[in-house]
């Protein structure tokens, strides 16, 4: 099992809306048969490929991290196939907390007397992001800012004010997730790319989602940005409505008190099939999800700049996420004179 969850992580993050799957295939002497993962896009699955060159009339069982789906999708059933390859016995580590699989493949193994048992792992966190999504209906939600020494988190005519191991780190966050956020304010002034730039992963970079009420933009980008962005916006100008539905993918929510809801907007992407949200900027928009408990983990990296004034100070943020004592959850990781901080 443990072989199982090595093999799982090949393909963290790069299986789509499915969770990343491990499998070993063994004889009943614990000899090795064949090994499988989630491939990238998520298919086939990690038991489809498996079993691919298995024998049918040996004996064998199979390890699975995740309990194996029952339903027929953009594939047919696993356990169809675990029961046409003719495996005896099937082990996994958890149930797959999908409604739609959840101790369905498990009875479905067990009514065609295939022996099946829950197995424990060591890999006890594996699986909490995406559980955490089925069980919420909203993705797992993680934040990240740049703060000076001082707490505040611009610096005048810069950009940046971090170090290159920073921003590395910073797209490293954005392939762990499958989806980014930014609030109006940063789309305006910083015209963000928000894709991961590290070679290699380029092509799993979050889809981009930027809070803009009142569908505000500058000519500039109409032309930078593709219509693969989604806008979350409340505004009832139809003219302006229907201009921009050329340029970007407009979803409507309602605002209440000229904020649209937090809550809303996390429903909103958990529809489309996301799970893992990066929250990346504006010290404003984070406190707004803050305030309402809706970021599951916070990464502030704090650079060794200060400065004397800004009216974009984090100190309530922090506060607020790390009860007043940033220094407790410093983490050695190396960012040369940058520190990096994880609640």
């Amino acid at each position: 099992m443990e072989l199982a969850f090595k093999l799982a992580q090949i393909n963290l993050y790069k299986t789509a809306e499915n969770p990343s799957v491990g499998c070993v295939v063994t004889d009943f002497n614990n000899k090795i048969l064949s090994t499988g993962f989630t491939s990238e896009s998520g298919r086939p699955h990690a038991e489809k490929n498996a079993l691919l060159r298995v024998p049918i009339n040996e004996r064998k069982r199979i390890f699975i991290t995740l309990e194996p789906c029952s339903h027929y999708g953009k594939t047919p059933p696993c356990v169809k196939n675990i029961k046409e390859k003719k495996v005896n016995e099937v082990y996994f580590s958890y149930y797959d907390k999908n409604p739609i699989v959840y101790k369905k493949g498990f009875n479905f193994l067990k009514k065609n007397k295939i022996r099946t048992s829950i197995e424990k792992t060591n890999f006890k966190d594996f699986y909490d992001k995406y559980n955490f999504a089925l069980q919420h209906q909203t993705p797992y939600v993680s934040a990240k800012l740049a703060i000076t020494k001082n707490l505040n988190t611009s610096v005048p005519d810069k950009k940046y004010f971090t170090n290159i191991k920073s921003l590395k780190f910073s797209h490293l966050l954005r392939y762990f997730n499958d989806s980014i956020l930014i609030g109006k304010n940063t789309f305006l002034k910083d015209f963000p790319k928000l894709n991961c730039r590290i070679e290699g992963l380029n092509n799993f970079s979050p889809k981009i989602f930027v809070i803009n009420k009142n569908l505000d933009f500058y000519l500039k980008h109409l032309s930078l940005y593709s219509k693969k962005i989604y806008i979350i916006h409340s505004c009832e100008n139809f003219t302006k409505v229907k201009k921009l539905k050329k340029y970007f993918n407009l979803i409507k929510l309602k605002s209440r008190n000229k904020i649209i809801c937090p809550n809303d907007i996390l429903k909103c992407i958990f529809k489309l099939g996301l799970k893992r949200l990066l929250i990346e900027g504006g010290v404003k928009t984070l406190e707004i999800f803050q305030k309402q408990n809706l970021v599951n983990k916070f990464y502030f990296i704090k650079s060794q700049k200060n400065i004397k004034k800004s009216h974009q100070s984090a100190k309530f943020l922090i506060n607020s996420a790390f009860n007043k004592n940033l220094n407790k959850y410093r983490v050695d990781i190396n960012l040369d004179d940058n520190e990096l901080f994880i609640n």
